[in-house]
């Protein structure tokens, strides 16, 4: 099973990506957000391929969004 997910991999290196602007366009849904305010964490799905990230938003100068990629298990050697 590849762990190249073409239709969110550009979430791995952004951090000026607004998850309700993604949400607006369709291409994720938000499950659960932490209470209002300025640092705030989301929980995502992918639209396309359900993967779900956490993504953080940082306060500062100009809001940013930290996503991060969850249920990515290392694999074993054997």
């Amino acid at each position: 099973m590849s762990d190249r997910h073409p239709c969110c991999d550009p979430y791995r290196d952004g951090d000026r990506t607004d998850p309700n602007d993604e949400q607006r366009a369709g291409r994720v849904r938000i499950v659960e957000t932490s209470e209002p305010g300025w640092s705030m964490t989301y929980r995502v799905e992918c639209t396309t391929c359900a993967r779900r990230f956490v993504v953080k938003q940082i306060d500062g100068p100009a809001l940013r969004w930290t996503w991060v990629p969850q249920g990515e298990k290392r694999r074993r050697a054997h």
